[in-house]
């Protein structure tokens, strides 16, 4: 589903609606908590599973990696962006 549907009120409404007719008792929670489940992103890439994988292997493996100081002065660089001030 894309972002504009998420955001869409008449869909959250028609939603709603169906939800209310199957029967039950929800709340406007559960139906906003239904709501956002159905309409989740894209899973996952597998490149990107596979990446959080290695990483999480070499944390448990004691590699501590770059400082988040560094890591984030990198991809400033990067990318052009001004230093933190």
């Amino acid at each position: 589903m894309s972002i504009d549907r998420i955001n869409d009120l008449r869909a959250f409404r028609d939603f709603a609606s169906a939800r209310l007719m199957l029967g039950g008792e929800t709340t406007l929670d559960e139906a906003l908590d239904l709501w956002q489940v159905e309409n989740e992103g894209d899973p996952p890439r597998p490149d990107d599973v596979q990446a959080v994988r290695e990483a999480l292997d070499d944390m448990a493996a004691g590699d501590e990696g770059v400082p988040l100081e560094e890591a984030v002065a990198e991809l400033r660089r990067k990318h052009n962006l001004p230093a933190r001030s």
